[in-house]
């Protein structure tokens, strides 16, 4: 799995809709990633026992003193809740297929503080001073058919100090024995998916076995710091399968490089999802996946493959790693021998799988990655519109303060930053006042900004470039970050869209909020990416004036590539038009322009930026072709 030792600070990390923080110190940086976890490849293997508890906690189970709890379509709360806890974030329930017809959740954050931030020790059954333990036992099972048994169940979990445990007992549970870690790879203040789902290869002593008891072990007094237990566990749809001899997993797949990339490299290994072409010469794609041998023998001969295809669907460049044996129950992280360095700007399509003498092959998982003139991301967006992914928003605008969010970028060729784009969440308000501001490493070092920019209408729910009001020169092998500062105001205005699932390198600046304890400019870090992406194109002086977009009106937008932009007076300007490559597909200058309709009903649907220029300022909106 990936490492996490590039920086070691005492940050927290933020988390939840609106950048709520976990109140805990002295976390690494890094500390943020979400785990998700694909298991198809079992989905045809039919289980032998199951509980989905679509009828609650079956009367034959045991709970403890400190319950799990369950949720159904009737309790309340219900379904559609996850952990109440002040620090777990809006995570929401399960996801599990059948979370509809309910799950059990064992709720560490809620029992300590009953949803009150600082409330430590005041709830229903306190974690803190002395920890908890949640038990959840199940009645007999007969696995006496099966030499090979594996447990297989949707779990969503996220660790502060308390441990995810299973034990297992053969003689009635009298005695409960080779206790397992459900989730070893996760550590403080990281989390899985919510639909994740975990197989793990039962001991052979208990294999075999007519009465087999399992028991669900939330362990809440491992103590971390001054604090005990926290966060979540929840479980869904437990099953007990014969362990096929051969089942390999492949996970985690990167093509910026992880643990093996950094070694080698020194940086923080992100995948760029539009990435600039001098950036990516100098930075070719560096290929790993977790590969977890969940059968019942040893896989000889296990190797990763990649291939990488353009956007119209022909095969560009191909790699594998070394093979190597992996041991039942066991992973190892492997690397491609060879990295992929792109010819063309355009999308690439990265498949992941992998193979053993026994295994024939893997799901395969398909990556993209845009190569750019200039635009660097690492968000998800494909579309510029932030409807299609699951992401969080952060409070930049709020009434106890301008709080400042941003993205880490390493630089790989000498370049200079002319603006920065950002993606304003809808729910943000017409008029804060925001700026851009560049750092390096993880804002310690001021380096530059823009002039105040005020939100428009047009503006929320779309990307906004603002150009710095000098354009900054970055230097290869360092790192900086692209960053948006909100402003105080009565009330909360501004928000930024996060628009990837996870991140180890997007901050979070506390300038009057108190979002965690460490006081006024502390930087924290989240858990998500920011919308947040570096340009490194032209920006002319005059772009710095830009004007309030109420002069300009385009329409129909959304359209079918036929719309009209009309002006409120009559102006000399030059209308350019870019695809979301930074691909001019229209210019046109115009005389005392008024009105005027543009056909682009030829070109492929999608997002486009208009630019208006007129003599001493400019504009700059989103179209989108349907």
């Amino acid at each position: 799995m990936k490492k996490i030792y590039l920086i070691t600070l005492s940050l927290f990390f933020a988390h939840s809709m609106f950048g709520q923080m976990s109140p805990h110190t002295s976390l690494t940086s890094k500390s943020s990633k979400v785990y998700t976890s694909d298991l198809q490849s079992i989905k045809s293997v039919a289980p032998f026992w199951s509980e989905d508890f679509s009828n609650g906690i079956p009367s034959s189970w045991t709970n403890s003193t400190v319950p799990w709890v369950y949720r159904g379509s009737s309790t309340s709360p219900n379904t559609s809740t996850g952990s109440q806890g002040a620090y777990a974030g809006t995570n929401g329930p399960i996801n599990s297929p059948t979370a509809q017809n309910g799950f059990m959740i064992f709720d560490s954050d809620y029992y300590d503080n009953l949803g009150n931030a600082g409330g430590f020790g005041t709830g229903q059954y306190p974690s803190n001073p002395n920890g908890h333990v949640g038990l959840l036992t199940t009645d007999a099972i007969d696995c006496s058919m099966y030499p090979a048994v594996s447990i297989v169940f949707n779990s969503f979990y996220r660790e502060y100090t308390g441990i995810a445990r299973i034990a297992f007992s053969i003689d009635g549970g009298a005695t409960w024995t080779d206790t397992m870690e459900v989730h070893p790879e996760i550590l403080v203040n990281e989390s899985t998916s919510s639909d994740y789902e975990v197989m793990l290869n039962m001991p052979n002593n208990i294999a075999g076995n007519s009465a087999v008891h399992l028991q669900f072990i939330y362990d809440g007094t491992v103590l971390y710091g001054s604090y005990y237990g926290y966060y979540f566990w929840m479980i869904d749809d437990v099953r007990l399968i014969e362990t096929p001899d051969h089942l390999l997993l492949r996970q985690d797949d990167v093509y910026g490089g992880w643990w093996l990339g950094y070694q080698s490299t020194g940086d923080y290994g992100l995948d760029y999802t539009f990435n600039p072409m001098a950036q990516a010469l100098n930075n070719p794609y560096r290929f790993e996946s977790v590969l977890r041998n969940i059968g019942a023998t040893t896989q000889t001969n296990t190797k990763l493959d990649i291939s990488v295809e353009d956007e119209n669907g022909i095969n560009v460049f191909s790699a594998s790693s070394n093979s190597i044996s992996i041991n039942s129950g066991t992973n190892d992280t492997l690397a491609t021998l060879s990295n992929f360095t792109p010819s063309n700007m355009g999308l690439y399509n990265v498949s992941f799988w992998a193979s053993s003498d026994s295994f024939p092959t893997t799901d395969t998982l398909v990556r993209s990655t845009i190569i750019t003139d200039s635009v660097y991301g690492i968000d998800y967006d494909w579309n510029s519109d932030g409807a299609n992914m699951p992401g969080s928003r952060w409070l930049v605008g709020r009434s106890c303060g301008g709080q400042v969010v941003g993205n880490a970028f390493d630089i790989y060729d000498n370049t200079q930053l002319t603006s920065i784009s950002f993606f304003v969440d809808d729910e943000s308000v017409a008029g804060a006042e925001v700026a851009v501001q560049l750092y390096e490493t993880d804002g310690q070092i001021y380096l530059a900004e823009s002039d105040p920019y005020f939100l428009q209408n047009s503006d929320l729910g779309s990307w906004v470039t603002v150009p710095l009001l000098n354009p900054y020169p970055l230097f290869a092998g360092t790192s900086y970050m692209a960053a948006v500062k909100g402003s105080q105001h009565p009330t909360d205005t501004m928000m930024i869209t996060s628009l990837a699932l996870a991140t180890n390198v997007s901050y979070i600046q506390d300038n009057g909020c108190d979002i965690g304890t460490q006081g006024f400019a502390f930087w924290y870090t989240a858990t998500t990416a920011m919308g947040i992406r570096m340009n490194f194109g032209d920006i002319s002086l005059s772009d710095k004036n830009i004007e309030l977009k109420s002069n300009v009106n385009i329409y129909p937008n959304p359209s079918n590539g036929v719309f009209s932009i009309t002006l409120d007076e009559n102006k000399d300007c030059e209308i350019s038009i870019d695809n979301v490559l930074g691909q001019t597909v229209y210019k046109e200058l115009y005389n005392n322009l008024n009105s005027t309709s543009i056909d682009l009903s030829s070109l492929e649907k999608g997002v486009y930026m208009v630019k208006i220029q007129f003599d001493n300022s400019s504009s700059l909106t989103k179209v989108v072709i349907e």
